[in-house]
């Protein structure tokens, strides 16, 4: 558990007892060892590296005994499943709350809990979530990753702030308020590296809304321009209500997809969730 979240006072939280009782095994089971296990000192408590050859035997354990386990109950048929999927917070809320609901009716022996947010790598890492939906790509050692779809950007404005100007090229990009997720740009980073040096334009005018649904709004309400993912603004987009500006532009995509540790995902409960995402036809993605 201080591996997991590289503290004692939080491994203490989670296990229900002191941190001294914490402290007190650790320097048991480093003295039965001979060796050190965490790099002492530092803000974070990170392993050794006997420290990271231990917590990744214990591990294979641990899920070799949950497996076990989960054959056990299914045999006696008593099985019960409990999963945490975790999301982006807009793929989440606008597209993965619109398809689940059918493999939950399908299994109602699989509880599942959602969550929501824009970090989602760690907790995954501290076992805190047991799959994430992700379009950020993660390579790290012990990840299984499953592509699902590809994430289309579009360039979008009101009907009356697409009037109001002319839209000859992306220049024209230089003198309008700029919509982006933080006050820097680094948001619009990609989409300004999609277009050739010569024909960049040199973006200023930032106004920073650190939500999607949020720019969503603004850009309806003709506060600017913004860089959406597809998906997010099909609605707006269907009723007339937003415009894509440069639809010929070649502009970055990003890959959703789902995100676990290798030996969790043996776990039925899992493989049956990774077989479902997989199969979903996502039409509002427009392609």
């Amino acid at each position: 558990m201080v591996a997991q979240t590289g503290s004692f006072s939080l491994a203490a939280d989670r296990l229900f007892v002191s941190q001294s009782a914490v402290s007190h095994a650790i320097c048991k089971l480093e003295e039965t060892l001979g060796t050190s296990l965490f790099e002492r000192g530092s803000k974070k408590n990170s392993l050794t590296d006997d420290g990271k050859q231990l917590f990744e035997a214990c591990e294979r354990v641990f899920y070799s005994l949950a497996e076990v386990t989960e054959s056990i109950q299914m045999r006696q048929g008593k099985e019960k499943g409990y999963l945490r999927l975790g999301a982006t917070v807009e793929f989440g809320c606008t597209v993965l709350m619109k398809h689940i609901k059918p493999f939950m009716d399908a299994h109602p022996e699989i509880e599942i809990d959602f969550f929501m947010r824009h970090d989602l790598i760690s907790p995954l890492q501290r076992d805190d979530l047991d799959l994430i939906i992700d379009c950020v790509e993660h390579r790290q050692k012990g990840l299984l990753r499953l592509p699902l779809f590809r994430e289309k950007y579009v360039l979008v404005v009101s009907p009356s702030f697409r009037n109001s100007r002319q839209w000859k090229n992306p220049r024209v990009l230089e003198n309008l308020l700029v919509l982006s997720l933080d006050k820097k740009g680094q948001w619009w980073e990609h989409f300004l590296l999609s277009i050739p040096a010569e024909k960049r334009p040199y973006l200023w005018r930032f106004t920073a809304i650190n939500h999607v649904r949020g720019m969503i709004t603004a850009a309806v309400q003709g506060m600017g321009v913004a860089l959406l993912p597809k998906y997010s603004v099909m609605h707006e987009l269907r009723d007339g209500l937003l415009e894509i500006v440069f639809p010929k532009l070649a502009l970055p995509e990003d890959c959703f997809c789902v995100y676990q540790k290798e030996e969790k995902a043996k776990m039925k409960k899992q493989r049956m969730l990774t077989d479902f995402l997989s199969r979903i036809k996502l039409s509002e993605f427009g392609d």
